[in-house]
């Protein structure tokens, strides 16, 4: 394709677009999208008001219309208004700005709303004079509208970052959003939705920043390294103390220096990444990266169990109440039709392989293990593509199935899914993805059928162990709290070790939480297919539809195999038409 303007430039002669978005500097970007540039003085040629009627005659030819978009940063405080648009004098000009200036007033500064002034070109008055003439924009079929925007992200020390980021991402999101409605209604070009007239070309800063993201991701595996590997002896110690004294729990030798990997995790460059969507993703990610560092240092300290109420919130009292209503509808001695024979780990790392070798057929990207591990104790868990199997684990026969649809086909899966994409978040995780993970999981649970009473339960005093160990409660308290609420001895030890391991480690909350999220997602006509891209938040989905939109991301390379059977189709059904978590259980 053959460039036809220089610099920072994403439009051709060979694609028209019926809308150029242009800014006038030097200065920061703020134009944002597949038809952006920033208009600097130095650049001579080919000369930007040519390349605008080059591109308004192709626009007009093939599509019937032209939209040109000018943004010009202005001095703070010179005039009333932050923000001005200018238009010319036709009806079509004035409808444009008010959709552009509707969604130019959502940028806030200071938490002050930048208020957007809509002004006709007067000739003679000040403001900026537009590219092309009024005659030239007639005869061409083009509707100008020029943007004068206070520079609130700079000040006599320079650029702010965080107003820059901001501005950004409002003004390239009002500008799409005006271009989208004028191709839509006044051109025969056709989109999707404004999402896909972001950028489709990621510049290479893109992916270095989120290589080098990803490196400081998989140096360490976070799990792992805040669970304790003597489970059963500190059960044992617990026992003969007759369960009134706190076991010593011992952890893996930390494989990464914290503070000196924060070093190399600051060292990353996403200031250079200009696509506000992405910047804002890796962001979030370095914040919680940071923060898993920070309680990697403090593991086995009481300041650990702050760093994970940041991570991962307290309990909402809506959250400990919806817990409290199933301990106490949910009898303890309810066995359901889970009771029964076992398994042991050989047997369930076997069953678990037959799962795996069914999504390697189907898929040539599932690329996923099972071990056995003699150094876990507790549940499974799933490190960096591999199912890891604790070596004394029994598992009811019956659960077996539900527990490989929500390690194998959520974990294991979205895994797999987010590493076959060119962006490498989506496999190691954006930030905050546990929540909606656990929750898809433990719906996996439920529509395979294989959701119990005791399981129920279980997710239910994860909340309210949680809970109490947020609010000062003993180890010695929770586990008492456990026993009135009808937990077995064993399996009272069990939740509350996964709670106060390493200081006091909240996550479990996330089960519950994340499990009422995606119940509400579906039942309000949410699509499942998305949560399966890779591993993300709940909050990301608008943003999988945007990147997805600009042909950044591509759809999951497989779905989850319990899908197929007729009966998980059944069940999701019931949950799509509302129903409560109590309303899992099965006869």
């Amino acid at each position: 394709m053959r460039q036809i303007l220089p610099g920072d430039v994403r439009v051709h002669v060979d694609r028209p677009l019926p809308f150029l978005c242009l800014q006038r500097g030097p200065d920061a970007t703020l134009v944002d999208g597949e038809a952006a540039y920033l208009l600097d003085p130095v650049h001579k040629d080919p000369g930007p008001r040519a390349v605008a009627r080059e591109l308004a005659l192709l626009a007009q030819e093939r599509y019937g219309g032209f939209l040109l978009m000018e943004l010009v940063p202005t001095e703070v405080g010179a005039h009333d208004d932050p923000i001005r648009v200018y238009t010319d004098d036709n009806d079509l000009s004035v409808e444009l700005a008010g959709v552009l200036a509707r969604h130019l007033g959502r940028l806030r500064i200071a938490g002050r709303a930048q208020t957007v002034g809509v002004l006709p070109r007067v000739r003679g008055a000040r403001g900026p004079r537009p590219l092309l003439g009024r005659k030239l924009a007639a005869e061409l079929g083009c509707v100008q509208l020029t943007v004068a925007i206070d520079a609130t992200w700079k000040n006599e020390g320079g650029e702010l970052p965080g107003l820059l980021r901001r501005a950004r991402k409002i003004v390239g999101a009002a500008m799409r959003h005006t271009a989208y409605r004028f191709a839509k209604d006044h051109t025969t070009y056709r989109t999707t939705s404004w999402h896909a007239l972001g950028r489709r070309a990621v510049v290479k800063a893109v992916w270095t920043v989120d290589e080098q993201l990803s490196r400081v991701a998989r140096s360490f595996d976070f799990l792992l390294c805040v669970s304790p590997v003597n489970g059963d002896g500190a059960w044992r110690a617990f026992q003969r103390s007759g369960f009134e004294k706190v076991p010593l729990l011992r952890y893996r030798p930390l494989p990464v220096d914290p503070g000196e990997l924060k070093r190399t995790l600051y060292r990353i460059p996403i200031e250079r990444v200009e696509d506000p969507t992405l910047s804002d993703l890796f962001l979030e990610k370095r914040a919680e990266l940071d923060r898993q560092l920070t309680m990697l240092g403090d593991r086995g300290t009481p300041r650990f169990v702050y760093g994970s109420l940041a991570a991962y919130g307290a309990c909402s009292s809506a959250l400990v109440r919806r817990a409290e209503e199933v301990l106490e509808t949910v009898s303890a001695t309810a066995r359901g039709r889970h009771s029964g024979a076992s398994v042991d780990a050989t047997e369930f790392a076997r069953r678990a392989e037959e799962e795996l070798a069914w999504y390697r057929e189907r898929w040539k990207g599932f690329d996923a293990s099972v071990e056995i591990r003699s150094d876990m104790s507790g549940g499974l868990m799933v490190s960096q593509g591999r199912l890891l199997v604790p070596g004394n684990t029994s598992t009811p026969a019956a659960r077996v199935d539900a527990l490989i649809q929500h390690e194998v086909g959520t974990h294991l899966l979205t895994w797999c899914n987010g590493r076959s994409q060119r962006l490498k978040q989506l496999q190691h995780g954006l930030a905050g993805y546990e929540e909606l993970q656990e929750g898809i999981a433990v719906l996996a649970e439920y529509l395979a059928g294989g959701m119990s009473p005791a399981r129920l339960r279980i997710l239910a005093g994860r909340v309210i162990i949680a809970d109490a160990c947020a609010g000062g409660a003993s180890f010695i308290d929770s586990y008492r709290l456990l026993r009135r609420y009808g937990f077995g001895k064993r399996a009272a030890f069990s939740l509350v070790v996964r709670i106060y391991r390493s200081g006091g480690f909240t996550k479990d909350l996330v089960y519950l939480r994340g499990l009422l999220t995606v119940l509400d997602h579906l039942s309000q006509g949410g699509e499942l297919e998305p949560l399966f891209v890779g591993k993300i938040a709940a909050t990301h989905l608008p943003i999988v539809r945007e990147l997805q939109s600009r042909r950044v991301l591509t759809p999951p390379g497989v779905l989850p195999r319990y899908l197929e059977r007729p009966e998980a189709q059944v069940r999701l059904e019931r949950v799509r038409n509302g129903l409560q978590v109590h309303e899992l259980l099965e006869a």
